[in-house]
């Protein structure tokens, strides 16, 4: 279903520009009158002279003294319209140089030249071209498609509880890669982000205790539960190395056009991981058949919306702020589910599920805000060494205070 994006080729005309194999015909303002300014690219007409120029360097001039000039002054070589004794030199000049930067090579250019450098410079630093998307398409459908399927397989063969669970260990693995793979310098580990992510993993566990009719202990007990526990972990791995090589992929500055990704994405699923289903059904292990009219309609709007809309809108939300921030999201999707279950349902759980709420909204707030700060500032970090230093200065003055023995005490003992 995610094909349906690939519409957008026909309806978006930025999209179809991208299909254009000759990119002369397609810069944006090359057909401008040469008198127009390009609002969009430069502020005014001086960016050249500002950005480009290097510092001013003053240099002696090259002025002939004023013996040269009066030996000259008769010779017709030397004569120019303003007669070097009226006229008074400055015995410096400034210097400037072009800089070796991007701005500078398209200052050198013409007007045409300069558009085509514009616009390439513009792609190079922003939207990522048609063969990159469809290159990191291609490579993450396989990472997406066995995330989604470990995710559906440990539903099927072990307890909710259990696959909500350690499906949220996805934001441990998110961290501990995004450290890993940098694809930004806020995705440096920290301890503050370390212990919101544990906060929200508990946090999880009190919400899926208390929203399960049975027994805790039955959760451990359960034939399934091992296998469950490994697809679950398979699943939330999956996720996190999907969203972290994602932006590590696209880099800082690139600018990656989600639909049109996922529009690929669903293209190559289709494409290519259709021979699977015939092995499954010639090997018995899950057998085709054409759903009824009532489970097509549901699984055609559950498609729509729970995955084609939402995943589009989750991706973006990624892309906008930092893999850990996605990851941490997806936990909210548990106590908000039961939320509505409250309200519309009138569904009852048990105090664990409210104890829960709390810490899943507040690990989520935390990360969102560290992660948009310095990561050199930890604030928990910077609390654990002021409490270490504390804890130094009071032993080092409880070592100097039984060192120093009392001078009345050591006359009456050398007297005795």
């Amino acid at each position: 279903m995610f094909s349906i994006y690939l519409l957008g080729f026909i309806f978006y005309a930025p999209w179809r520009r991208k299909c254009i194999s000759c990119a002369c015909d397609d810069y944006p303002g090359q057909y401008q009158p040469v008198g127009e300014t390009d609002t969009e690219d430069t502020d005014d007409g001086e960016y050249s002279s500002r950005n480009s120029l290097s510092e001013s360097i003053y240099v002696p001039a090259k002025i002939p003294s004023a013996s040269e000039r009066e030996s000259c002054s008769d010779s017709e070589k030397c004569k120019s319209p303003i007669q070097g004794n009226h006229v008074k030199f400055n015995h410096l000049m400034e210097v400037k140089h072009l800089e070796d930067t991007d701005e500078a090579q398209i200052a050198r250019m013409n007007y045409a030249a300069a558009l085509r450098a514009k616009f390439l410079s513009k792609v190079k630093r922003g939207n990522l071209t048609l063969p990159q998307v469809i290159r990191i398409s291609f490579i993450f459908t396989a990472i997406f498609f066995l995330g989604n399927v470990a995710y559906q397989e440990a539903l099927a063969v072990a307890e909710v509880a259990v696959v909500n669970i350690l499906s949220s260990t996805s934001g441990i693995f998110t961290l501990i890669l995004a450290a890993m793979f940098p694809a930004d310098p806020i995705d440096k580990m920290t301890l503050s982000k370390f212990l919101a992510v544990l906060v929200s993993f508990g946090g999880v566990v009190l919400v899926t205790l208390g929203a399960e009719d049975s027994d805790p202990e039955k959760l451990v007990t359960s034939d399934n539960v091992v296998s469950g526990a490994m697809w679950s972990l398979l699943g939330a791995f999956c996720y996190a190395l999907y969203l972290v090589f994602l932006k590590k992929s696209v880099g800082p500055e690139g600018q990656l056009s989600v639909p049109m990704f996922f529009g690929f994405v669903g293209l190559f699923s289709f494409s290519l991981l259709w021979p699977g289903m015939v092995a499954l059904h010639y090997l018995s292990i899950e057998k085709f058949q054409l759903p009824d009219k009532y489970p097509a309609i549901v699984l055609v709007i559950n498609g729509l919306i729970g995955t084609v809309i939402s995943e589009l809108l989750w991706l973006w939300g990624c892309m906008a702020t930092t893999s850990l921030i996605g990851t941490m999201s997806l936990s909210l999707t548990l106590p908000l589910s039961i939320l509505v279950d409250i309200i519309f349902r009138k569904a009852h759980y048990s105090w664990l599920f409210y104890v829960g709420v709390g810490p899943v909204f507040l690990a989520f707030i935390i990360v969102a805000y560290l992660s948009h700060r310095n990561p050199k500032n930890d604030p928990v970090w910077t609390c654990v060494k002021k409490c270490f230093c504390c804890c130094c200065r009071k032993k080092k003055k409880e070592c100097r205070n039984e060192q120093e023995i009392p001078l009345t005490q050591f006359n009456h003992d050398s007297e005795t």
